[in-house]
């Protein structure tokens, strides 16, 4: 009966640390459930511990080895040791010494929190990246949306539905471009500027960035003005395949006259040199006969084409 009792016991002694262990394993593994909440330096002080000792009883790391999980949790929400005050990260440091028992728990630890300090810069790099290229995307997409728009209204609209679209566009534009302005104003010593010439004013104190626009008449132009490149390389590429008659091409040029005229610069000579280089051979000769068809002087094309 006894040795019953005794072998009973020695198998729930068994089987408790077996869970024992399941639950430190589990807890390493599931470290993203333990965050300090509050969190204060008795709660880092005692992560510390339970780490240290991970490395030092559990896996047995030695200097320049690493943990990848440990990385995670240094650099995740668990700990966000890279973004705790002073205070903390120091318990956090003191409690590992104290889980890691030996004199060169920093010598472990060091090479963790370079590799972390990696890792951070590579994903706040992609988060820069990703917001650059939004940006670059973004702009494009919209600019050419623009301008697919804006062609409809210079071959088929009227010059009241022209105004009424670039009047409406730098009002509201106008209104962003002003209030950044207002804050640029507000703080001038917060400029940034990269090697390539971006420029991104910030504030920290503020906790804002602001973007150096251009004005809406700039815009409203650049707007202008690519249109002319995006119809001249269109009727170049229609004409040389036939897809649209001499005709056609010349009430095309006739209608896009007021237009034309309506922002400063050469304007007939970008959709000459953008229908140049769709069209191919002879394309200056071509250009002229329909240009002179379509009613206009001839001699104020004078592009000079790069």
């Amino acid at each position: 009966m006894i040795k019953k009792i005794i072998t009973i016991l020695t198998l729930i002694s068994m089987v408790i640390v077996i869970i024992i262990g399941c639950a430190s394993t589990q807890f390493f593994s599931k470290y993203d459930i333990y965050t300090p909440s509050p969190k204060t330096a008795e709660a880092y002080l005692e992560l510390g511990r339970l780490w240290g000792n991970r490395h030092f009883n559990q896996i047995k790391i030695k200097p320049k080895q690493i943990d990848t999980l440990f990385i995670e949790a240094l650099i995740g929400p668990t700990l966000d040791f890279f973004w705790i005050n002073t205070d903390l990260k120091q318990a956090f440091k003191k409690g590992y010494r104290l889980g890691y028992e030996d004199r060169i728990a920093d010598l472990v630890l060091g090479p963790h929190f370079e590799r972390a300090a990696i890792e951070i810069g590579k994903v706040i790099s992609k988060k820069f990246v990703a917001v650059i290229d939004t940006f670059e995307t973004n702009w494009v997409k919209t600019l050419r949306r623009a301008i697919d728009i804006f062609i409809v209204l210079i071959a088929e609209g009227s010059q009241a539905d022209r105004e009424g679209f670039i009047g409406m566009f730098t009002k509201i534009y106008g209104e962003k471009y002003m209030a950044t302005q207002a804050l640029l104003k507000d703080s001038p010593d917060m400029l940034q500027e990269s090697a390539g010439g971006t420029q991104l004013y910030i504030d920290m104190k503020k906790v804002q960035a602001v973007l150096k626009i251009p004005e809406a008449k700039t815009l409203k132009t650049e707007i202008y003005q690519q249109t002319f490149k995006v119809m001249g390389d269109e009727m170049g590429q229609r004409y040389s395949h036939n897809l649209i008659s001499r005709e056609e091409l010349i009430e095309w040029l006739r209608r896009s006259k007021t237009a034309l005229e309506e922002i400063e610069g050469n304007n007939l000579g970008i959709i000459y040199c953008a229908f140049a280089n769709s069209y191919g051979t002879d394309a200056g000769h071509v250009f002229i006969d329909l240009i002179s068809a379509a009613g206009f002087n001839v001699n104020i094309v004078n592009p000079n084409c790069k």
